[in-house]
């Protein structure tokens, strides 16, 4: 999973709290071994082997180390130094624990505290060992951490905790052992018990109805189940369950219909505004730190690129709060609104490739586009056409492989245009893309997830514009996704206006 932002972060802890290397692992949950994602030194070298894991069952100084870490959720100093197969580390080592934390939105909820990795520094220059500002900063730094391995590793570190408290619909994540690991105010409600989260399934499990759901995917090796659920009060309420990659299993239940699509909606526009607030925060609070020393041309270079990158974050903060709300004006058949005004596409194109660098960062880019194309539309909502066309493009085809963008004129129109060498399209289902809300072709659900209503938008929007959605695939070889738009908009639209969306 080792990344470009991720080995710059590093790098820059390095050079930050003065060490010799800076190491970030995740720990992973269900091998319970440490796997690590990158490890680089103040020059920007990766110093230790890649896909090193250590497993924490067995015993020894780091091991021990990381747990004691994140049982008090501070950082733990060895004064020796490690071994890290093969490598030996300088001495003193210091183990940061890396934890996701998301306060309590509501009086009833619970605090999510979810350990997802630690960081590692050893060696400090100029100093015997690390002190208590040292340990402070690491803290801070951890948390910017967090939300980059969130960000990564996003089903690995279970999404769906951000997304619990958030629904009114009754959730709960079972684990292997049966132990109900995280349940929401709705669960807690619907089963009628006052606790839940950490208790054995079989202490709320009237009847044992549930654990029939559970054993009917385990038995069955199916990855989904629906069923219904009686409580003692005689309330019936639909119930349907999904095993996690893990093992584990996510059952909601409800006693009136509601939408999948819309319940997955809300899990990731939650996470995803979640992760650029913290990576802004972690970024400020970084910087914060930095300045109440003395700054020296390394600091403010570091600066910079902080800034920047909590600009682009910020940057995305709107737009996926804009693509929510027009997504939900669309499924209640309101007008959406229009900001019609003359702009660069090349240069609005540059701000959201920069935004997905680091999602793209396994395939090989290529655009191609005029020095400029100025074009008359609502600029956020043509570039959010763009946004998930690279997503979608990044998301089905395999790291290596190319994806192409172009911009272009076409006589009074301008075409906005991805290709992919992704799984592609049956050619009996391209015309049901983005027509059908929730849609998704049997491939694209074997190969990634997602809800299918981002075509859905792309095509509105498209259409919103007078414009017009082509797409073209080989199964197996890949697609094109385009949206051909006029150059130029009626005068009544020139300005902010409603267009009804058929």
């Amino acid at each position: 999973m080792a990344s470009a932002i991720l080995d710059r972060f590093c790098q820059k802890v390095t050079q930050i709290i003065q060490s010799k290397g800076t190491a970030c692992f995740t720990l992973g949950a269900a091998d319970n071994r440490l796997h690590l994602q990158t490890a680089m030194d103040s020059s920007g070298r990766n110093s230790l082997d890649p896909g090193l894991e250590i497993d924490m069952e067995t015993s020894s100084p780091l091991a021990e180390a990381v747990v004691d870490s994140i049982e008090t959720d501070t950082p733990v100093v060895i004064e020796n130094e490690v071994a890290i197969s093969p490598k030996v580390t300088d001495k003193p080592v210091m183990v940061v624990p890396v934890i996701w934390k998301r306060e309590a939105i509501e009086p009833e909820e619970e605090l999510i505290k979810h350990p997802v990795g630690i960081l590692a520094l050893w060696g400090k220059r100029g100093a015997a060992t690390f002190d208590q500002e040292d340990r402070q900063l690491a803290e801070t730094l951890a948390n910017q951490a967090a939300a980059l391995l969130v960000e990564e590793h996003l089903e690995e570190f279970e999404d769906i905790q951000a997304a619990f408290a958030t629904v009114t619909v009754g959730l709960m994540l079972i684990d292997q052992d049966s132990r109900i690991v995280i349940a929401n105010a709705a669960a807690r409600q619907a089963l009628q018990v006052d606790a839940l989260q950490h208790h054995q399934l079989r202490e709320a499990d009237y009847r044992g109805q549930l654990a029939e759901l559970i054993a009917t995917l385990q038995e069955g090796r199916r990855t989904q189940a629906t069923g219904s659920f009686v409580t003692p009060a005689g309330e019936t309420y639909a119930t349907s369950a999904q095993l996690t990659q893990e093992g584990q299993a996510i059952v909601a239940f409800t006693q009136s219909p509601f939408s999948i699509a819309a319940e997955e909606l809300v899990g990731q526009v939650a996470h995803e505004l979640r992760t650029p607030l913290t990576v802004i925060q972690g970024n400020l609070q970084t910087i914060e730190a930095v300045v109440e020393d003395e700054i020296t041309k390394e600091d403010l270079d570091m600066i910079d690129e902080f800034i920047g990158t909590a600009l682009i974050q910020s940057s995305r903060m709107f737009r996926l709060i804009s693509e929510t709300l027009n997504i939900s004006r669309i499924h209640a058949g309101r007008e959406l609104e229009l900001d019609i005004k003359e702009f660069d596409l090349v240069k609005a194109s540059e701000q959201i490739l920069a935004e997905l660098a680091d999602r793209l960062a396994g395939h090989k880019v290529v655009r191609e586009a005029p020095s400029s194309l100025m074009i008359e539309a609502d600029q956020d909502k043509v570039i959010s056409i763009l946004d998930n066309y690279l997503k979608n493009a990044a998301k089905y085809a395999n790291p290596g492989t190319t994806i192409t963008v172009r911009l272009k004129q076409q006589g009074n129109e301008v075409v906005i245009e991805v290709q992919d060498e992704g799984i592609g399209i049956p050619q009996e289902d391209i015309e049901r893309i983005g027509k059908e809300p929730g849609f998704r072709t049997d491939e694209s659900k074997g190969q990634a997830g997602g809800i299918g209503l981002g075509m859905v938008y792309v095509r509105r929007i498209t259409q919103a514009h007078g414009g017009r959605v082509e797409i073209e695939s080989k199964l197996g070889e890949g697609s094109t996704f385009r949206s051909i738009l006029p150059q130029r908009q009626p005068a009544y639209l020139s300005r902010k206006s409603a267009v009804r969306l058929g």
